[in-house]
């Protein structure tokens, strides 16, 4: 039967896409981590928007009230307190 054959290819692709999907909440998990020990709130509010809620650097600008050249000097400031190992 022709009709078996697809059943186990579907089963891996299956089986590869949890893999994906855990790998990308555990690489969410790191990130929340590295932005929760961030002290200054401000950067935490940036590196939130930014990374875990996807927005144009223009939306954040907006959203948090500052030029597009400030929220870019303030992300350099907050990736710089983030300690990655």
């Amino acid at each position: 039967m022709r009709i078996n054959k697809p059943v186990p290819k579907m089963v891996d692709l299956e089986d590869e896409i949890n893999r994906d999907i855990d790998t990308l909440v555990d690489l969410k998990r790191e990130i929340v981590q590295g932005i929760k020990v961030v002290s200054n709130p401000e950067y935490q509010t940036l590196l939130e928007l930014r990374y875990l809620c996807f927005k144009t650097w223009e939306e954040i600008a907006v959203d948090m009230g500052y030029s597009i050249r400030n929220i870019y000097n303030l992300n350099d400031l907050a990736l710089a307190a983030i300690n990655i190992p």
